[in-house]
């Protein structure tokens, strides 16, 4: 039996601030870099600070990694920012889900059936994931 001496399990973190009206998306820049090949198993969303957005009550918003879906299409703003309730992100698929190619984590907001304007919140999104930089050599 061998020691296990790869950093495999992994979480990035990354606060996002919505638009004041309703946007297509939000990047979060070059802070948080998620790696081609890594296995996404996870997606828990946190607002600690104060939260405006009943007038979003059917927006929908999901969370990329570059080009690369995440989420479920049912994630609502309403239902999971909420201030210091964290939420667990459905995922696009239950096994985890591939990242064919690295890139930044960029929250895209949806459409809603409500006036989108009068937003004031914020979220800190973790994202774990699987990754081994060695794994041609484990």
């Amino acid at each position: 039996m061998g020691i296990n001496i790869y950093d495999i399990s992994r979480t990035q973190f990354v606060n996002i601030t919505l638009p004041t009206s309703n946007s297509t998306t939000v990047s979060t820049g070059t802070s948080a870099y998620i790696p081609a090949g890594a296995i996404i198993t996870g997606v828990k969303v946190h607002s600690g600070d104060a939260v405006t957005v009943s007038q979003l009550s059917n927006l929908t918003f999901n969370i990329y990694v570059g080009t690369q879906v995440i989420g479920s299409n049912n994630n609502v703003v309403s239902a999971k920012m909420v201030q210091t309730v964290p939420s667990a992100l459905g995922l696009a698929s239950t096994a985890g889900i591939l990242v064919p190619s690295g890139g930044n984590i960029i929250l895209h907001l949806g459409s809603g059936t409500s006036v989108t304007g009068g937003i004031a919140a914020d979220a800190d999104i973790y994202v774990d994931y699987l990754y081994c930089n060695d794994r041609d050599d484990a």
